[in-house]
């Protein structure tokens, strides 16, 4: 029988509330949301500074107070990576909503083990050299040692033990996320672990689904003259009805705006992807180019002959560390002489910071070069211009002396220039960098905790 896989969640702050209608009308058999990305993990790391029990995605309480019922009394089960870097204080905080809300005989699966901060030295040691993968460079050589978070990419294993233990729901960390939506499908058909095709069929399912609305229209160059922008906030999100051989059909939240076609899934099938015959992931290498596709009425796309090879022999594991600080203003000018001005405040600037350590002094023109850079030229004589300035430091201080020094250039600046009050009053941020790396699976071990209600 079709077991159908729902997708709630693409993002930290999408509408999780989407997978009611999902639930309440019996469209599907599980519900995924994925949540999290480079992004995403710097800043639930700022969360976690300012509290050490946080570090999960604000959207995992809604998750737990207003989905969590409904798909409990169905008996549908619930799979989010949104427990980032803290899973264990969020399953504790969806037991306890739960609690609150009378529900018993619940089960929540906690997955740990995606974090490798603590044993960095002692995996170095082992013999993992954690080179970088864009650079070369060994995290020992590094002159950045001023790491603070570090996460494996887990694979489906996990979470399918979880839910073949009844697990009601799963709340992991950092999990590739495809997997989420791959490891249900393991659970339910029993698929082994060295049946690439199927395990290549399930990765291009969850790849199709983890972006919730881009695959229904939203952020769709093929879709924005077909659809109504009004509908744009209330888009149906897919459904995968997914068959034992691994060959699906996708499609979309009945009755819902937006639109499933050959063209957004193409879209969505070529999002982030560098390699399309050989796309990696912790299960299994699936390969795009035998897949076919084919409409299969209104809003259904058809997807089968997906094929796959041997998994890689290691994970992916990001390491974040702390680069300092930014800071960014936003200045306007005016015709006429608008570079002669923008060529002042430049001045202006370095003179002000001429004895300060700034790391960093970047200057761009937003709706001229802030996208594509130089890939065009600037016009001759604009009728105005906005420049945004980025700087950097290794402090916050420095950064908040050196805005009131600009500021106190006020009447002493180029004709004509006006400051965003936003950037003027705002705080330094601080600026996680990425160090993307690779480590042998067998050195990670995940492990599953469980919290009964």
């Amino acid at each position: 029988m079709t077991y159908r896989v729902g997708s709630a969640q693409g993002f930290y702050g999408d509408d999780v509330t989407r997978a009611l209608p999902m639930i309440e009308g019996g469209h599907v058999d599980i519900v995924c949301f994925e949540a999290l990305s480079e992004l995403t993990l710097a800043i639930l790391q700022k969360d976690r500074l300012a509290n050490p029990q946080r570090g999960y995605t604000f959207d995992l309480a809604i998750i737990a107070r207003q989905i969590l019922p409904k798909a409990y009394e169905r008996k549908i089960p619930l799979v989010t990576n949104g427990g980032g870097l803290n899973p264990q204080a969020a399953a504790e905080m969806a037991r306890d909503t739960a609690a609150k809300m009378g529900l018993h005989g619940l089960k929540i699966a906690c997955v740990t083990g995606d974090d490798v901060l603590a044993r960095l030295d002692a995996l170095q040691a082992a013999g993992e050299e954690l080179a970088n993968i864009e650079t070369g460079e060994r995290l020992a050589d590094t002159p950045n040692q001023n790491f603070v978070t570090a996460n494996v990419y887990l694979g489906a294993a996990p979470i399918v033990e979880a839910l073949q233990n009844g697990a009601d729901m799963v709340i992991t960390g950092r999990v590739a996320d495809p997997c989420l939506y791959l490891a249900p499908l393991i659970a339910h058909y029993g698929w082994a672990w060295d049946d690439w095709n199927k395990l290549a069929s399930g990765i291009v399912c969850g790849h199709l689904l983890e972006c919730t609305g881009q695959v229904v229209g939203g952020n769709s160059l093929a879709a924005m003259n077909n659809i109504n922008p009004r509908h744009l906030p209330h888009l149906g999100y897919p459904i995968a009805n997914v068959e034992a051989d691994g060959s699906f059909v996708l499609t979309k939240m009945p009755g819902t705006p937006g639109c499933v076609t050959m063209e957004t899934v193409k879209e969505q099938l070529l999002y982030e992807v560098h390699d399309p015959r050989s796309y990696l992931t912790p299960d299994v290498a699936a390969d795009f180019t035998t897949l076919r596709l084919s409409p299969d009425g209104e809003n259904r796309i058809s997807v089968s002959r997906v094929t796959g090879k041997l998994r890689p022999d290691t994970l992916k594991v990001n390491i974040g560390r702390l680069e300092g600080y930014m800071r960014e203003l936003i200045f306007t000018f005016g015709y006429p002489e608008v570079w002669r001005k923008v060529d002042m405040l430049k001045a202006m600037i370095a003179e002000s910071w001429r004895d300060l350590p700034i790391r960093r002094v970047e200057y761009s023109y937003l709706g001229m070069n802030s996208l594509f850079g130089s890939l065009a030229p600037l016009p001759d004589d604009p009728l105005e211009v906005v420049a945004r300035v980025l700087f950097t430091a290794d402090d916050t201080d420095t950064l908040k002396t050196a805005v009131r020094r600009v500021m106190a250039n006020g009447l002493s600046c180029p004709p004509g220039m006006s400051v965003s009050g936003t950037t003027v009053g705002a705080e330094p941020r601080p600026v996680l960098g990425l160090f993307p790396a690779l480590v042998s699976r067998e050195v990670v071990t995940p492990e599953i905790h469980y919290i009964e209600v």
